[in-house]
C-alpha cells in the first residue's frame, strides 16, 4: 500500500505540474496575442509563433486598407514607372464604367483623347520627377463621354532611390467645370448684353436728336415753298409753279421718312405714349379715307371701303390705330400697279377687332414674309425714294402690340397681300 500510494502521489505531481506550464503557457498566448509580449523565454519555439501572428496582422490591416480603397468614392490608382496600372479601386467602375480588374497591365494613357496626348505627356513627365498637386486630366469612359478628373499624385521609392511607384488620387470635376463654363459664359453674354443696349441706346439717342434737327429746315422748306407757291412773293409761271409741285413733294416725302425715324427713335427708347379708350371704329375708317383717297386716285387704284356696324369700338389709341392704318395703306399704294385694287374692311372677330388692308401689288415671298416687320428691312434690298427705309411695317407692329394687339400679314407674290391689325374690343388690364 505504501509503493501504491507513493506511486500515486507522484503521478500527481506530475499532473499538477503538467497543468501548471500548460496554465502559463495560455497565458503567454494571452500576452502575445494583446501585444504585451515583453521577453520570449524559450526563442527557437516562440518564433513561428511570433511570425504567425504577425502575418494575421499584417494580412488583416492589408484587408482593412483595400475595404478602405475601395470603399473610397475617389479614384486611387497604382502606377509603375512606365505608365502600366497596377491597381485600380472600385471608384473606377461608377466614376469611368471599366472594371478595376480590366485597367490592370495597361496604361492609362489609352483612356486619354487624341488631342490631349501632348498635354499628358509633358504630366507625366513632371509626375516621374516627383510629387505634383492638382492637375486636371480628361479620361474616356467606357461608353465614349470625356469626364474631367482632377489629380494628385504621391511617388514611392526603392531604398536606392530609384521610382518604384506612382499613386495617384482622382476626383470627378466634370459638373464643376461646366458649371464654370456656364458661369463664364453667361457673364460673357452679360458684357454683351449690356454693351449691345449701350450701342442701341447710342444710335437711338442720335436717330432721335439728328431726326428732330433735320425736321426744322424741312418744315421752314415747306413753308416757304407755300408762301411762293400763292404768289405772296410775287406771280409765279407755270413752269415754276410745277418746279415748286416738285419741291413740296420731296419736301413731303422726306419729312415721311424723318417722322419715321423719330417714331422708331421713341419707341426704342420707350418714349411712346398711348391714350387708350374706346374707339369708334367708323369714325377712324373715315379719317383714314379722307386723308389716303387722293394718293390712291392720283396713282389711278381703285380703293373699295367698308364700313362696320354702327357704333362697334375697340379699346385702343385713336391717334396710334389711325397711323398704323395710314402706314399700311400707304404701303398697299407703293407696291400696287395703276389699275390695281385696294380693299379696307372690318369685321369682329370674338372678343377682337380686326382691320384689314387688301392689294392686289406684286406680294411678298413666304420665306420673306417675317422679314417685313424687321427694322430698316425691305423685300428688294433696295432703298429707293419711292419705297422709305423700312420702318413703318416695324413701327406697326410695335404700337398695335403695345395696345394689346397685332400685326400680321399674308401675301401671294403676283397676287397681293393682305395686312391685318388686329385690336381688343374691351379694356386690357
Amino acid at each position: 500500500m505504501r509503493d501504491g500510494d507513493g506511486a500515486g502521489a507522484g503521478k500527481s505531481a506530475s499532473i499538477e505540474e503538467l497543468i501548471r506550464q500548460l496554465s502559463e503557457t495560455e497565458r503567454e498566448l494571452q500576452r502575445r496575442g494583446a501585444g504585451e509580449l515583453d521577453a520570449v523565454v524559450d526563442r527557437a519555439s516562440a518564433t513561428a509563433i511570433l511570425l504567425k501572428t504577425a502575418q494575421v496582422a499584417i494580412s488583416q490591416s492589408e484587408a482593412r486598407f483595400r475595404d478602405l480603397i475601395n470603399r473610397c468614392p475617389a479614384l486611387v490608382c497604382e502606377v509603375d514607372r512606365n505608365g502600366q496600372t497596377i491597381f485600380a479601386n472600385e471608384a473606377v467602375r461608377w466614376i469611368l464604367g471599366y472594371n478595376a480588374n480590366e485597367l490592370v497591365g495597361k496604361p492609362w494613357s489609352a483612356l486619354v483623347p487624341e488631342n490631349d496626348h501632348a498635354t499628358v505627356r509633358h504630366l507625366a513627365a513632371a509626375v516621374q520627377r516627383g510629387d505634383v498637386t492638382s492637375f486636371e486630366v480628361p479620361l474616356r469612359t467606357q461608353t465614349g463621354d470625356v469626364r474631367c478628373m482632377l489629380f494628385n499624385t504621391a511617388n514611392r521609392y526603392a531604398r536606392t532611390g530609384a521610382l518604384e511607384m506612382i499613386v495617384a488620387f482622382g476626383i470627378d470635376i466634370t459638373e464643376r467645370k461646366r458649371a464654370e463654363e456656364a458661369a463664364r459664359k453667361l457673364a460673357a453674354a452679360e458684357v454683351a448684353r449690356s454693351e449691345a443696349e449701350a450701342a442701341n441706346k447710342a444710335k437711338t439717342d442720335f436717330l432721335a436728336v439728328m431726326s428732330h434737327e433735320l425736321r426744322t429746315p424741312l418744315n421752314a422748306i415747306g413753308g416757304y415753298t407755300d408762301l411762293i407757291e400763292m404768289g405772296l412773293r410775287g406771280p409765279i409761271t407755270a413752269a415754276q409753279a410745277e418746279d415748286l409741285g416738285k419741291i413740296k413733294r420731296s419736301q413731303r416725302h422726306l419729312l415721311g421718312l424723318i417722322n419715321d425715324i423719330m417714331n422708331f427713335a421713341r419707341l426704342e427708347t420707350g418714349h411712346v405714349s398711348l391714350s387708350l379708350k374706346d374707339m369708334l371704329v367708323n369714325e377712324t375708317l373715315a379719317v383714314l379715307d379722307a386723308l389716303t383717297e387722293p394718293q390712291v386716285a392720283a396713282k389711278g387704284i381703285a380703293y373699295v371701303k367698308a364700313r362696320c356696324e354702327a357704333g362697334l369700338t375697340a379699346w385702343a389709341d385713336e391717334e396710334k390705330t389711325r397711323q398704323i392704318l395710314i402706314n399700311l395703306v400707304s404701303n398697299a399704294i407703293k407696291f400696287t400697279a395703276r389699275g390695281g385694287t385696294i380693299t379696307i374692311t372690318c369685321d369682329i372677330d370674338g372678343d377682337v377687332v380686326c382691320f384689314r388692308v387688301r392689294d392686289t401689288g406684286r406680294g411678298i415671298a413666304p420665306e420673306k414674309l417675317e422679314m417685313i416687320f424687321e427694322p430698316f428691312v425691305q423685300v428688294n434690298k433696295q432703298f429707293t425714294r419711292d419705297e422709305g427705309v423700312g420702318l413703318g411695317l416695324a413701327i406697326s407692329r410695335d404700337l398695335a402690340r403695345m395696345m394689346n394687339g397685332e400685326l400680321t400679314a399674308q401675301s401671294e407674290v403676283g397676287v397681293g397681300s393682305v395686312f391685318t391689325l388686329i385690336l381688343p374690343r374691351a379694356r386690357v388690364e
